[in-house]
This record gives structure tokens, sequence and C-alpha cells, in this order.
């Protein structure tokens, strides 16, 4: 059984969805987490404390993290959830300044975050990392080329970031969720026949929901996964192998 008693997690987008569950999760198995988020925090729990914040402000990162240090001692994995939906357009209509606004959330963010955890980790020679990509990594479709690009390269950059950090005993890996009903999706999960249609894609029959995801984190986030490193695991009920 996991057990997390007397660990210290950061969770990004830690007020909705995967990010959330993340944080419940890790809260339930009895560790401490500091959830980081543009928007209030979703959880009241004596092991929980908030940043509002951007994933994408570096001052901000370097604070929060010598904040959590401070208080803590030590962090012991970090979740990055946080991301936005890409513009919706074909990339060919896409306003530069949109397209870089998707990257710097769901990429860069990952980067920063990554960036200041990891040297804390480095010092104590272990740690986990677990970013979170997309079934769009992999497997497309028309007008979300700035968000498969951002998810694409946030699998990329989980391998090279567990080469660079291997010597130190810190393990970074990524989940690629396929089709999950969060509150960023609902507005089309909650129409009948897109949830009926997209439900005939997928093998296992259903929605994923975050609870689904956060518990593949669990496991990357345990000791249990000590010898997997640089890994996108897809879940996803099978989307990714149905053609």
């Amino acid at each position: 059984m996991m057990d997390f008693t007397g660990k210290t997690y950061i969770v990004t987008g830690a007020s909705s969805g995967i990010g959330l569950s993340c944080a419940e999760q890790i809260i339930s198995l009895g560790g401490h987490v500091t959830g980081v988020d543009k928007n209030e925090a979703a959880i009241d729990e004596a092991s929980y404390e908030h940043f509002r914040m951007s994933v994408t402000d570096e001052s901000a990162i370097e604070n929060m993290v010598n904040t959590v240090l401070d208080k803590n001692g030590q962090i012991n994995g970090l979740v990055n959830a946080a991301g936005i939906w890409g513009s919706g357009k074909p990339f060919y209509e896409m306003e530069s300044e949109a397209f870089q606004n998707v990257m710097d959330v769901n990429l860069k963010g990952v980067f920063l975050m990554s960036k200041y955890v990891s040297k804390a980790m480095m010092l104590r020679k272990k740690g986990k990392i677990v970013n979170i990509s997309c079934i769009r990594a992999a497997v497309f479709r028309n007008n979300m080329a700035d968000y498969a690009a951002s998810k694409g390269a946030v699998v990329s950059m989980t391998s090279a970031m567990a080469l660079d950090l291997a010597p130190y005993n810190i393990q970074v890996n990524s989940v690629a969720p396929g089709f999950t009903y969060t509150g960023m999706t609902a507005a089309s999960f909650d129409n009948p026949e897109v949830k009926e249609q997209s439900e005939k894609l997928i093998p296992n029959g259903r929605l994923g929901m975050p609870k689904d995801i956060s518990s593949v984190v669990m496991f990357l986030l345990s000791e249990m996964s000590d010898y997997m490193t640089g890994t996108n695991v897809f879940a996803d009920g099978g989307y990714h192998i149905q053609k």
C-alpha cells in the first residue's frame, strides 16, 4: 500500500480537474501538498497550503519553492498538472501571441517548476517528477497544432529531464490522459451526442474521470515506480491503440 506520510509534494493546477484529484489523493495517503494555481484553493485541509500564482512567473516559483523548503525541509515529489487548451483554430489562422501563451503555460511552466524543484531534490538525491501530457502528443485531430505541440514537447522534455536527473536518483515520467471529464472539458462532454461519440472511440467504453488519471500519478510518485523513468504512460481507456 502506498504511504506518503511525512512527505511533501507540489501540485500545479491544484484547484480543479486532474491537479485537484492528485492533491486530494496525496493528502488521503498521508502526504502534505502545496498547491499552485491561478485560481483560489479548492481544498481546506491542515495538510494543504495554496499559492495563487502563474506557473509562468519564474520569480514567484523560486520564492514558493524556497518557502516550501523553509517550512517542510524537503520536496519529495512534483506533479505538473497545470495546463490550458489551445485556440481551436487551424495552425494557419492562429495568432502568434495565442500560440506562445499555450506553449508558455503547458511547456515553459513544466520547465520552470521542475527547474527549481529538482535542485532541491538533487541535494537529497531522491525525488519524483510527474508531468501531465496528453494523448494529443501522439494521436492528432484538426485544429490543435498549438496544444499538440505543447504536449508533444512535454513528452520529449520528460525524457530529457529523466536523463539529466538520473545520476541524482530522481525519476521523471509523464502521464497521457485520454478523454477525461473535468471542468475544462465539461462543456463538450455534457452534450450527450459528443459524449456518446467519444465513448465509442474508447475500447473501455467510458470517459475517464480525474481519479483514473491521478491514480496512475500516485503510482509514479511512489517507490513502486523506482525503476521507471523517462516514460510516457497512457491513461486513456485504450484510445491510442484503437486504430
